[in-house]
C-alpha cells in the first residue's frame, strides 16, 4: 500500500508530540522518582531563572526550581523560588543562596552551599535569603564609564603636553646646560687641586709636625703635673731660689 505525503507528515508530527509529551512527563515527574524534601529561597531579582531550573549543591546537580511565587509585603516585592532537593543534599542553617550562569552564557540555575557543619539542618520549607546575583549589563556600563574617563584622562594629558611643549624642551635644554656648567666646575675644582697638591701635602704635613709636637707636650706637662703632685715641696723650694737670686742683687 502506497503511503501519501499528508500520512508521512502526519505520522512525523505525531512521532515529535509523543516525544515532548514524554519529555515533559519526566521532567514534570522528576521529583516523583526519587526522594525528597523542599526549602524556599527569597531574591529580589531572580535573573531569569525559571520553572525546572536547575539546583546545584556546591556545583552538583540535586534538584530543581518547583515553583516561581511573586511575594507583596510590607518590605517591598520578593521573589520566592520553590526548590526540591534530593535528601543527600543536606542543608543547614546558615547556607547561601545565589543565582550564577553555566558556563559564560550558559542556562541560569540556583546554587547552594552547605553551610557551617556546626549548626542544624534546615526543615521542611525553610527560608533562605538569596544573595543579589551580579548585573552583568551594569558591570559593562561600570566599564564604558571608566574607559570614557581614562579616555578624557588621556586626551587632557595630551592637550597639556601640546600647550607646555615648547616649555619642556626649554626645561629640558637648560637641565643639560645646568648639567654641562657642573662638569666644568668639577673640573675646575679637580685642576685646582692638583696644581695645589704640593701646597695641600705640605700643609698637611706640617699639620702633622704640630700634632706630634702638641701630644709630647701634652705628656710633658701631665708628667710635670704627677711630679708635682708626688713631691710638692719642690715648688717651695723653687720659690725659696728664686728669693735668694733677687736678694743677692
Amino acid at each position: 500500500m502506497k503511503i501519501n505525503n499528508e500520512t508521512k507528515i502526519g505520522i512525523m508530527v505525531t512521532g515529535i508530540l509523543l516525544i515532548l509529551v514524554t519529555l515533559t512527563i519526566k521532567t514534570e515527574k522528576f521529583n516523583v522518582a526519587k526522594d525528597g524534601y523542599r526549602v524556599r529561597v527569597h531574591f529580589q531579582d531572580i535573573d531569569g531563572v525559571n520553572l525546572n531550573s536547575p539546583v546545584m549543591f556546591n556545583g552538583f546537580e540535586v534538584g530543581i526550581v518547583e515553583d516561581v511565587i511573586i511575594r507583596d509585603d510590607s518590605d517591598g516585592t520578593k521573589m520566592e523560588l520553590v526548590l526540591w532537593l534530593e535528601n543527600r543534599a543536606k542543608l543547614r542553617k546558615g547556607s547561601k543562596a545565589y543565582v550564577k550562569n553555566l558556563g559564560f552564557m550558559g542556562e541560569k540555575y540556583v546554587g547552594l552551599t552547605s553551610g557551617d557543619n556546626d549548626n542544624p539542618y534546615l526543615d521542611e520549607n525553610a527560608l533562605i535569603i538569596g544573595q543579589a546575583p551580579a548585573d552583568f549589563g551594569q558591570l559593562v556600563s561600570d566599564g564604558q564609564e571608566i574607559a570614557s574617563q581614562l579616555k578624557e584622562i588621556s586626551q587632557n594629558i595630551n592637550e597639556r603636553l601640546s600647550i607646555n611643549k615648547e616649555h619642556i624642551d626649554n626645561v629640558i635644554a637648560n637641565a643639560d646646560l645646568t648639567l654641562k656648567n657642573m662638569s666644568s666646575v668639577t673640573d675646575r675644582i679637580d685642576q685646582g687641586f692638583r696644581s695645589n697638591e704640593s701646597n695641600i701635602n705640605d700643609i698637611a704635613d706640617n699639620l702633622n709636625r704640630t700634632s706630634a709636637n702638641l701630644t709630647i707636650m701634652t705628656s710633658n706637662l701631665e708628667e710635670l703635673t704627677f711630679d708635682l703632685k708626688m713631691h710638692p715641696w719642690k715648688i717651695l723650694h723653687r720659690t725659696k731660689d728664686k728669693r735668694e737670686e733677687k736678694s743677692d742683687q
